[in-house]
């Protein structure tokens, strides 16, 4: 990161993101995977009403605003609908691992879209950060059937296509405005997809309440705003090696909140990611 704001903000985002896995896994002992996708913004919306106000003044031009909905639906509805989907049939930890080749999807288009430079350093880094983090999740893989680990991909490329056509359409707007219609966009493709998916489930609780809560403050509404914010300012290829830092520390809180297991061999994956993480940052 080029400033100490940066690397705040940085590692608030990793922080509430992070934090986010265990909560789903929580979260999706009450409701189903599509309705979640609709509480999360159900729940986001408001908080950003209070916190960011002028962010909901509209950006006027119609081609803007079909781009933000295009990035709504990349960035938001197409990748929480798919990994929620996904994970009913797959291990926590292959789910992760899965949706963290979006660093290396993401490093790729940025070179070949974008036209960022990837130097040998970058790549290696990268590389180096996923099989770290492959080290770490390898030894909880498991899947019921391949349509699982499909809809997961699938939301990795749809979040890596969405970071690439913010960073080419959208990255001159103001991000706290970019991050707030995202959101609503969203919202009418989550609901659609929720309604088709079947009746609403929910089983309200204090936990859930409290886990929506936490998902929706600080784990949407002010860590997508970090995220746009970091992508406006630098290239995505510099990001982006950095966000494996986010399933590693999910390990912590899932060993935390949840009880999971942390290995000797899984230390040893996140050292071989920070490796990874900081070789890339050189490049």
């Amino acid at each position: 990161m080029e400033t100490k704001r940066e690397t705040v903000m940085f590692a608030l985002l990793v922080v509430f993101w992070a934090l986010n896995y265990p909560l789903v896994k929580i979260a999706l002992a009450y409701t189903t995977p599509f309705d979640l996708t609709l509480l999360r913004l159900l729940f986001s919306i408001p908080f950003l009403a209070v916190l960011m106000p002028k962010s909901f003044i509209p950006i006027g031009s119609v081609k803007a605003n079909l781009k933000l909905f295009i990035f709504g639906v990349l960035d938001i509805a197409a990748t929480w609908g798919l990994w929620y989907a996904g994970e009913a049939y797959v291990s926590p930890s292959l789910a992760v691992l899965i949706m963290y080749t979006y660093p290396v999807i993401v490093v790729v288009l940025g070179a070949v879209i974008l036209k960022e430079k990837l130097t040998l350093r970058r790549a290696a880094g990268v590389i180096a950060g996923f099989l770290g983090l492959f080290v770490v999740f390898s030894s909880d893989i498991n899947a019921s059937n391949f349509l699982g680990p499909l809809l997961i991909l699938a939301s990795a490329i749809s979040w890596s296509f969405g970071v690439v056509f913010y960073k080419a359409h959208l990255s001159r707007y103001n991000p706290a405005t970019v991050n707030t219609y995202q959101l609503i966009y969203a919202l009418p493709v989550t609901a659609a997809l929720a309604l088709g998916s079947g009746p609403f489930v929910i089983r309200v609780s204090p936990i859930f309440i409290l886990t929506m809560i936490v998902m929706a403050f600080p784990g949407t509404a002010i860590a997508f705003y970090i995220y746009v914010s970091l992508y406006s300012k630098n290239e995505v290829g510099k990001v982006t090696p950095y966000l494996f830092l986010v399933p590693a520390t999910s390990v912590v809180f899932s060993y935390i909140l949840l009880g999971s297991r942390l290995t000797w061999f899984a230390v040893a994956g996140l050292v071989l990611l920070s490796i990874g993480v900081l070789v890339s940052s050189k490049g």
